[in-house]
């Protein structure tokens, strides 16, 4: 696909290495001659210095001819002038960054004036994740794949889990329940386990199923954790909005703590059900005042990530059972996962992963391929993929899995069929319309057929 990005800040630049990797035709256009001079000089992309919303700069990129151009830049505003100047051009597709939460209300009735594809806002999908895993206090992350009928979700073993020790054959015996531990990361390295696989405490799993049998799974193995009543938030930006809008409807109890004054007056006018404090979220004795020490959760949302993580320890170190800290920052991230805390969510890579999902779907489609989605786990070492069967695999349909010469270090992790999921074993098979989720240690797949060892 030809693609252009607009803006080549974080979240522009992590797309642009992931989409030229893949094998696509990347232009970005960013108007820092700096940023744009060190991404051409590192990586196999078109770079251009200039205002992505100009007529003259998007025709020259070629607009004209662009599958999808990728509007991210810090401005809302120039994100939806771009995207509409690009559709007048001839982009056939294109995708705007809106975070303003008024703009947000409107993009649907919008979206054709506008010619946008799609809109994507990183804070609110960073909201959505953390209410999440809030639902599923054990969870460092959990994903939906299938439309919900299947789920995956990571969390660490414990050490006098009942699985510690055992090999992953003895899984259904030990558990009783249909679930599959697709990957493990043990000592930061990851792996996609065989059935000889021996677990131990410590390890962090990624658990795949349907909802049900994985909540009881985690149930059985001793890592389920007790319900979330009550959350402290730290910060009052964006992503705390709409994360305790969702809590608030969940009939949560809500306390926001947000150092400036004007913001703390704002959360309080727009979110009336919760409690919004002005205050510092690392000061220790205003968070002892106001009750972390009987808190299930803390939240650290400030917009510094050194202040998040600082905050996020200290709750931990207080007993909070369940913590989650904002880190946007990847060399910082690297150095959270030698600590205690229980997850970090970085709204960046949230969103990258959405648009990288919607690029890959929107490329197999043009190219008569299944994929319904993509979903990076495993700091993005190892991917996710959601398949729908087509009647043209017929080299893999109505085949016993263990007949099957698929790839090396790939795994047909679940097979969702008429709403009913499947942990498929030797003599199960992939019938036509079954949604299917592949778990490989390679990117690139576009197509279910590309499991198999003599793939096209």
């Amino acid at each position: 696909m030809q693609i252009i990005i607009v803006g080549c800040g974080k979240m522009g630049s992590a797309l642009a290495v992931q989409l030229a990797a893949e094998g696509h035709r990347v232009s970005v256009i960013d108007q820092n001659e700096a940023v744009i001079e060190q991404i051409s000089n590192t990586q196999d992309v078109i770079a251009y210095a200039g205002n992505g919303a100009v007529y003259s700069v998007l025709e020259s990129v070629g607009a004209r001819d662009a599958d999808l151009m990728l509007a991210v830049t810090q401005s809302d505003e120039l994100n939806l002038l771009a995207c509409l100047i690009a559709h007048k051009i001839g982009a056939k597709h294109t995708v705007a960054r809106v975070r303003n939460p008024e703009y947000a209300e409107h993009m649907y009735e919008l979206k054709d004036d506008l010619g946008l594809s799609m809109t994507i806002n990183p804070d609110r999908q960073a909201a959505e994740e953390i209410a999440r895993i809030l639902r599923f206090p054990a969870a460092t992350h959990v994903e939906l794949f299938a439309g919900g009928h299947a789920e995956l979700v990571s969390s660490k073993l414990p050490e006098k889990s009942v699985l510690n020790g055992i090999p992953l054959y003895e899984l259904p015996q030990k558990l009783g329940v249909k679930v599959l531990i697709c990957a493990v990361e043990r000592n930061g390295e990851y792996t996609i386990p065989d059935g000889s696989f021996v677990l131990q405490g410590g390890d962090t799993l990624y658990v795949t199923g349907a909802p049900r049998e994985v909540a009881r799974a985690l149930r059985k193995a001793g890592v389920l954790a007790n319900p979330i009543r009550n959350v402290i938030i730290g910060g009052g930006g964006r992503i705390s909005y709409y994360l305790a809008q969702e809590l608030l409807r969940s009939n949560l109890s809500v306390k926001i703590v947000e150092r400036s004054k004007d913001s703390a007056s704002r959360m309080a006018e727009l979110l009336p059900g919760a409690v919004v404090l002005n205050g510092d979220v690392t000061d220790h004795e205003l968070l002892q005042e106001e009750g972390i020490d009987g808190a299930d959760a803390f939240v650290a949302l400030t917009g510094l990530d050194e202040g998040n993580i600082l905050s996020a320890l200290y709750a931990k170190h207080r007993g909070v059972s369940k913590v989650i800290a904002k880190v946007n920052n990847d060399s910082l991230e690297s150095l959270v996962k030698s600590t205690d805390l229980d997850s970090i969510i970085s709204p960046k890579r949230v969103a990258a992963n959405q648009l990288l999902r919607y690029v890959r779907a929107r490329d197999a489609s043009a190219n008569h391929g299944e994929i319904r989605g993509l979903y990076k786990i495993a700091n993005g070492q190892i991917e996710v993929l959601e398949f729908l069967a087509s009647p043209e695999n017929t080299t893999l349909l109505e085949i016993p899995l263990r007949d099957l010469r698929t790839k090396t270090h790939i795994l047909i992790a679940c097979i969702v069929r008429n709403g009913k999921t499947i942990i498929p074993g030797g003599a199960d098979c992939i019938k036509a319309g079954d949604v299917v989720l592949v778990v490989t240690e390679k990117s690139g797949m576009n197509d279910l057929g590309d499991i198999m060892e003599d793939a096209r």
